[in-house]
């Protein structure tokens, strides 16, 4: 190889190692703006559902999904604030598992399951919805730094 030929892929690999840096850093900084953000909307999430409290509105989050109809979802949710778990019925609404929603709804018989306690969430109860993984980004954008 010639000089000219080794210089010439030196200035490439020089390039393609610039831009995987860049790229890198780009995506490591869109990862952290993202928990950060993650973070403060579940600062504002409690806070909401601290002042909402009053007017019924709880905090749940979505154990599992066991039905997706067109109509809706049928889910087991877990009340945040007891720990207990409730079957659900989300009126024109498809929810993720392990999604944290701020709520108000009321309680009925569930005819498909014969159960009297089925918490029945129509699609303008669903106050705010957060992905699984937001008290994780809150708990780690406050830890104390060492």
């Amino acid at each position: 190889m010639t000089v000219a030929g080794v210089a010439s892929t030196l200035i490439m690999l020089c390039g393609l190692s610039t831009a995987l840096v860049l790229h890198l850093r780009s995506r490591t900084r869109r990862r952290q703006l993202e928990q950060e953000r993650l973070a403060a909307s579940w600062e504002a999430l409690i806070r909401e559902r601290d002042s909402a409290r009053s007017e019924g509105a709880h905090l749940v989050q979505v154990l599992s999904v066991y039905q997706r109809a067109q109509r809706g979802s049928k889910a087991v949710v877990r009340w945040c604030d007891t720990g207990a778990t409730q079957d659900a019925w989300f009126w024109g609404r498809h929810v993720p598992p392990g999604a944290y929603l701020l709520l108000r709804g009321h309680t009925a018989f569930g005819p498909h399951n014969h159960n009297p306690d089925v918490l029945y969430v129509h699609p303008h109860e669903v106050l705010r919805q957060l992905p699984a993984h937001a008290p994780a980004a809150w708990r780690s954008h406050n830890q104390p730094r060492t």
